[in-house]
């Protein structure tokens, strides 16, 4: 109780203190932060975690000899959730330390299920090593339907590479696309002989440095118009075929280029959102991108595992990990809410519980010790209260 009061009142003061406060309660919304595809985890997640939060309710009252007249589970709208239903009788006339471990027990329930969905998470890379490799690439696990890359990715095969930073897993290739958000667009080294063999540039005349982004007119898709500049200042624009122009060798400004020929580095010439991006993989040759990383990023789902044998699914891993991840949310969340000390949640009756046990000595009337649980199940409510609307606040601004 007294931990679920301190994390509320620091989540309060650094909303108060801050224009961007760490948010510890988030509402779920399904289609704004929770995706339609991760509504089933949601689901199966929160009956799990409201179960076990019942049957210890219910274990303890077994325990403490009090009556069990009835368990069950229901449905209201988007919230699944179970109940227990103890005899009153019974629970009145026990002691106050027999009544906290009733009431508290479905807190300690929640806080169980989250720490073995802790240790399951942390020793699933090992389970998974049975059927599964890791640390090859990012695994393709979806594509979306309609997106560039659909045609040039296949589900199963893995990513190794984005430009020149080497992919090994989904953190990698996040940071990887990361990096080519962030920086601008490198060139390309070359030099002015090829550059000008194989240019395609409708106005060949000269090559005089023109605000345009497309040089190629509707010649291929397979040709980029870049912009170049050589070591001795001349700028131009060029139409050139964007793969066999691409060469490991990068640069900014043509002294980047190695000391040979006429040096020449050639940038595609993209508005300020889209990037040339190659993409290496395990099966064919690399993918070029032109676009907005963002828009790849979200046009293909990756993971860490490649399975080993043709049987192990693809998306099995995945699977688990998300499923984890929800069950430590939100059996945490039911954790901290119900310890709370807030009116029509556990937190009320552990309250009275536990002022019955500490202060019965120092405070024997019982109307004293009562209003004494009324103020602060009153501040404890506010507190709740407070966190939610600012949750749904943050949440709404977002939108």
């Amino acid at each position: 109780m007294v931990v679920s009061v301190l994390i509320l009142s620091w989540t309060l003061s650094q909303a108060l203190t801050k224009n961007s406060p760490e948010q510890v309660l988030t509402p779920v919304m399904p289609g704004i932060n929770l995706p339609w595809s991760h509504i089933l985890y949601y689901l199966l997640t929160l009956t799990l975690a409201g179960i076990v939060h019942e049957v210890g309710h219910a274990l303890a009252a077994v325990r403490e000899q009090v009556r069990v007249n009835g368990f069950g589970i229901f449905f209201m709208v988007l919230y699944p959730g179970a109940f227990v239903d103890l005899y009153t009788e019974h629970l009145a006339v026990i002691s106050p330390l027999r009544q906290l471990r009733i009431y508290c027990a479905g807190v300690w329930h929640n806080f169980i299920l989250a720490l073995i969905a802790v240790g399951f998470l942390w020793i699933l890379p090992s389970l998974l090593s049975l059927g599964y490799v890791s640390n090859r690439g990012a695994v393709i696990l979806d594509l979306i339907k309609g997106s560039a890359v659909e045609d040039s990715l296949v589900v199963g095969d893995y990513i190794t590479s984005v430009d020149n930073c080497l992919v090994k897993n989904v953190v990698e290739w996040k940071s990887c696309l990361k990096k080519t958000i962030v920086e601008p667009q490198h060139g390309f080294c070359t030099d002015m002989m090829t550059m000008t063999r194989k240019n395609s540039f409708l106005e060949t005349e000269s090559y005089i440095f023109k605000e345009v982004q497309d040089c190629c007119g509707n010649l291929t898709a397979s040709r980029l118009c870049f912009s170049y500049q050589s070591h001795l200042g001349q700028k131009g624009l060029s139409c050139l075929p964007a793969r066999t122009m691409m060469s490991d060798k990068i640069c900014n400004i043509p002294s980047n280029c190695p000391e040979k020929g006429e040096k020449v580095c050639i940038h595609p010439s993209l508005d300020n959102s889209s990037r040339l991006i190659k993409i290496s993989h395990y099966k064919g040759k690399d993918v070029l991108y032109v676009g907005d990383p963002y828009i790849l990023y979200f046009s293909v789902s990756v993971g860490n595992y490649l399975p080993i044998f043709k049987f192990s699914p693809l998306s099995l891993p995945l699977v688990l990990e998300t499923f984890f991840m929800y069950i430590i949310s939100l059996s945490s969340a039911l954790a901290l809410l119900n310890a709370a000390p807030c009116y029509w949640l556990d937190g009320q009756w552990i309250l009275y519980a536990l002022v019955d046990y500490t202060l019965s000595q120092s405070l024997p009337d019982v109307r004293t010790r009562n209003r004494l649980c009324k103020i602060v199940l009153t501040a404890g409510t506010f507190l709740l209260a407070a966190n939610i609307l600012l949750a749904l606040w943050t949440l709404g601004s977002m939108t």
